[in-house]
């Protein structure tokens, strides 16, 4: 496993007799120090989210159930009220809306599968049911509605159309990848090229030297074998990861360099070090914006909030507070939809919150 993210023991202190750091000495510094700083960052990301799942799954869960059933219940009282006399044709085609609505919600988020399944129906009912006493007239039959059902003739159409359009883009991509590659690259992109193949040639180095030394199958001695076979695994791992700093951490755990050996390397290996840890650090900072990005959606914030790992359970706290405080209500609403002037006014709120979220 990598190192731990505080530890930076590849520090280049200013040598006796030199007046300050190269640029190359002083970007590699300050490279290991904010990787440091987004590894540190990254172990609170993945700590926050680990205590945030557990609870959930201890005390969210069973309140987002008990939710859930009570808007189920909720749903099955009001197709009961349905059947009931006292509504009038246009408050019983909302009731109806409403119904199709709340079971569509509850399909998409009830855990248990019959009573996933009940509310799938109840919204298929009513989600296409025609408002009551409305005759079928010879239009209404032969003239599908605009996003109606297609006829076998439109479907064959349509999906041709699709294959088509797709065969179109598929071809332009293929275009557009050849055209790419006949293009002779700039000085620029040639310079990138170069430097990333440096780069990775300067990573590929550091692990031969790594695996040389610690290769297990070259130990006749059991108890060190072991050392180097967890040690080889590390550097395996830092490998895969094309993590420079983990193996250069390494090589100074086994004393294969020292400090001393850092401040003696080059400018120009130093600057070819320098593009892979500055590609490592590009790809921790994406890694922690990829998990803030993940716990935002998951939690309905807004996409341009910044979020930080330490405010994970006070969002759950309040999450946990709305549901305890709406639980109560929707076992009321359950009761009181009994009651059709109730019922009347319920629906009437209904309709002018789905305005007002217009």
């Amino acid at each position: 496993m990598p190192l731990s993210p505080a530890v930076t023991p590849l520090h280049i202190a200013k040598q006796a007799g030199e007046a300050s750091l190269t640029p190359a000495q002083q970007s590699f510094n300050d490279l290991l120090a904010q990787i440091a700083d987004q590894r540190a960052i990254l172990a609170a990301w993945n700590q926050a989210i680990d205590a945030y799942h557990q609870r959930h799954a201890k005390d969210v869960a069973p309140l987002l159930d008990r939710y859930y059933a009570a808007h189920a219940d909720l749903v099955n009282a009001l197709v009961e009220a349905s059947a009931r006399k006292g509504l009038g044709r246009t408050l019983l085609r909302d009731l109806h809306a409403v119904i199709a609505r709340l079971a569509r919600d509850l399909a998409d988020n009830l855990r248990d599968p019959a009573t996933r399944e009940a509310m799938q129906a109840l919204h298929a009912q009513y989600a296409q049911e025609k408002p009551p006493d409305v005759p079928d007239t010879p239009d209404a039959l032969q003239i599908a509605a605009p996003g109606g059902p297609e006829s076998p003739e439109d479907i064959v159409r349509r999906v041709e159309e699709e294959m088509q359009a797709r065969q179109a883009r598929a071809q332009k991509e293929r275009e557009r990848h050849h055209a790419s590659r006949a293009r002779k690259p700039s000085a620029q992109q040639r310079q990138q090229q170069e430097a990333a193949q440096e780069a990775s040639q300067s990573v590929r180095s550091v692990y031969r030297k790594l695996a040389s030394a610690l290769h297990p199958d070259r130990e006749p001695d059991d108890a060190e074998r072991q050392r180097k076979t967890a040690l080889m695994q590390r550097v395996n791992l830092a490998y895969a990861a094309n993590s420079l700093l983990d193996l250069l951490q390494l090589q100074l755990e086994v004393e294969q360099i020292d400090a001393q050996h850092m401040a003696a390397v080059g400018d120009a290996h130093l600057q070819r070090y320098n593009q892979v840890l500055t590609d490592q650090l590009a790809e921790l900072r994406q890694e922690v914006v990829t998990l803030e990005n993940t716990m935002r959606l998951q939690l309905g914030l807004a996409s341009k909030r910044k979020l930080q790992p330490g405010q994970l359970m006070a969002q759950q706290r309040s999450q946990i507070k709305v549901l305890e405080h709406d639980i109560p209500l929707l076992q009321r609403e359950v009761q009181a939809v009994a009651d059709n002037d109730y019922l009347k006014q319920w629906l009437k709120a209904q309709a002018e919150g789905l305005l007002d979220a217009d």
